[in-house]
């Protein structure tokens, strides 16, 4: 009897239209990602996806998406702290160009290699990846047999996806979740866990305004 997971990166954010790293600033959805929520509670309502669960990051532009699954399906939406976001600590608020200019070094060895360097805030991939994978195996141990949906961050979902998945850390900037993407893992009773959707925005269709993908929107 297999359990699946439904990651599903939040709708869209005005920081995130403008390139901004938002780590914990709660910052809202926009009016376009308020439409992308709208759009994808629709594909849970109108298709026959299964769903038991929904939890989130506890930050709001996370919650709000989470409701419109989970108000589809007849659910709650549950926060959960190990799917919240990167804390970026003082980058927050800044592109990569602002960052770049003013931290030079420290900032572009981190972004071409993330998981090398130390960042501030939460400091480091590897606590990232540690506290989302935990998140992940609580979770499946309590809905097995069942259908999860977890709402969370780019970033966020990136790392526990490739550490799922024994992942190279080098995927991690090959790799993109856009904006209330779903990404689809089935786990068997073994624990083999099989990729069925990466980055599956197909409910965005109908919206007739997706734009090119800015890197790092966080």
């Amino acid at each position: 009897m297999k359990t699946r997971f439904y990651l599903i990166r939040h709708g869209e954010t005005e920081w995130n239209a403008r390139g901004i790293y938002q780590g914990l600033t709660d910052i809202p959805l926009s009016e376009e990602g308020e439409k992308q929520a709208l759009c994808l509670g629709k594909r849970f309502e109108n298709t026959s996806m299964k769903l038991d669960a929904v939890y989130s990051s506890p930050l709001q532009r996370a919650i709000k998406t989470a409701e419109s699954i989970a108000n589809a399906k007849g659910l709650f939406v549950v926060p959960e702290q190990h799917f919240k976001e990167i804390n970026f600590g003082e980058w927050e608020g800044h592109n990569v160009k602002q960052l770049t200019e003013k931290y030079g070094k420290s900032y572009t060895d981190f972004y071409e290699r993330p998981f090398s360097h130390a960042f501030p805030g939460e400091g480091s991939f590897t606590l990232v990846k540690e506290r989302s994978v935990e998140g992940f195996y609580q979770l499946l141990e309590k809905h097995k047999g069942q259908s999860v949906a977890i709402v969370s961050h780019g970033g966020v979902l990136r790392v526990l996806i490739m550490a799922l998945m024994d992942m190279d850390e080098t995927f991690y900037k090959k790799m993109w979740l856009s904006n209330t993407s779903i990404t689809t893992i089935d786990v068997s009773e073994n624990g083999k866990m099989v990729l069925l959707t990466l980055n599956d925005f197909a409910h965005l269709e109908t919206m007739n305004t997706l734009k090119g993908e800015k890197e790092w929107q966080m």
